[in-house]
């Protein structure tokens, strides 16, 4: 598997993060378009643990305003949801820096390496 690395993305403002993270989704040969048929699903991984799914987006052909799904509106998905992820994780590991550094695809899911 093939790894892109993520850690200079930032999650928290999406008008700065979309673009790289898109790019970043794509270096790994990830098609926006499994999202119509297949759930796809992150997984993080810790130093010192295995991996674990913090979210699943969804297969849909649509999004919530009932139009077609769109590039966009898929790595948005992914995009919230790393953010959010993350975010859970640094609740669990207070006063540590925490930061998703690298991604994998494998399939329709995706691994990310967290330090």
């Amino acid at each position: 598997m093939q790894a892109a690395p993520i850690d200079t993305i930032n999650f928290k403002d999406i008008s700065i993060g979309y673009e790289p993270f898109s790019q970043a989704l794509r270096a790994i040969g990830f098609d926006w378009q499994t999202g119509r048929s297949e759930d796809i699903q992150a997984y993080f991984v810790t130093p010192g643990n295995s991996p674990q799914r913090f979210f699943t987006l969804r297969a849909s052909s649509t999004n919530q305003d009932g139009e077609e799904l769109s590039e966009s509106a898929v790595v948005t998905g992914i995009w919230s949801g790393v953010g959010e992820s993350v975010a859970v994780i640094k609740k669990q590991r207070p006063g540590k820096l925490i930061k998703a550094r690298s991604m994998q695809l494998d399939g329709n899911k995706l691994t990310f390496d967290v330090s």
